[in-house]
């Protein structure tokens, strides 16, 4: 098979891959906004922490996925990035077979990029895709929504919870907050029976770009 006719398929698998997550899972810079802290860190208290994370509306992040089905767990690492004008982008950096595959979405187009060999392919007139749940907007929303959530402290972390129940994949997210610097460092897609299915870890962020 010619190197072409591979990164095709690589291609289709990667949208698979990003997609099917979003779809059936259905999965330290500083942040920009201003917080009020002393020399020990944050003094938000807890309901201030909530209205500071639903004010978010834009970030960049580079992230590890952990997916984990029933016969595998599978690993991802990826930047994010999303915009207030309902633009995203997401690159693949492993593994080996995915890196470098960025697919990017703005004005109903879905551009997928294969720079390792120079490959672009465009898919126009997608549904905005910025309702996935592997990104934190969309947890946001899905936060502010819900009928069933909650907020408390765990191990001096902030956390929102909240139930989904799209289907027995994706039944309940949870999204944790360190106290002092109100950044996000992990979300997590759990099923049915409360296990999770996917682990988000925010390796860098930066909100409200």
């Amino acid at each position: 098979m010619n190197k072409i006719l591979k990164s095709i398929f690589i291609i289709f698998g990667v949208i698979c891959v990003f997609l099917a997550i979003g779809n059936i899972i259905k999965i330290q810079k500083i942040g920009k906004k201003d917080y009020k802290k002393d020399e020990n860190g944050n003094t938000k208290n807890i309901k201030e922490i909530e209205q500071y994370i639903l004010n978010v509306n834009s970030y960049k992040a580079k992230i590890k996925v952990t997916v984990k089905s029933n016969k595998n767990v599978n690993f991802y690492e990826l930047m994010q990035e999303v915009k207030t004008n309902n633009e995203t982008k997401q690159i693949a950096l492993s593994p080996k077979d995915l890196e470098g595959i960025e697919i990017s979405y703005k004005d109903g187009t879905i551009e997928v990029k294969n720079t390792r060999y120079n490959l672009t392919t465009i898919y126009k007139n997608y549904p905005y895709i910025s309702d996935n749940s592997m990104y934190l907007t969309s947890f946001i929303e899905g936060y502010k929504k819900a009928e069933n959530k909650e907020i408390k402290e765990v191990d001096n972390k902030i956390e929102l919870s909240y139930e989904t129940k799209k289907n027995k994949y994706n039944n309940k997210q949870k999204l944790y907050i360190n106290k002092s610097t109100l950044l996000p460092e992990n979300m997590q897609i759990l099923n049915i029976n409360n296990d999770t299915k996917v682990d988000i870890l925010y390796n860098e962020i930066e909100l409200n770009i």
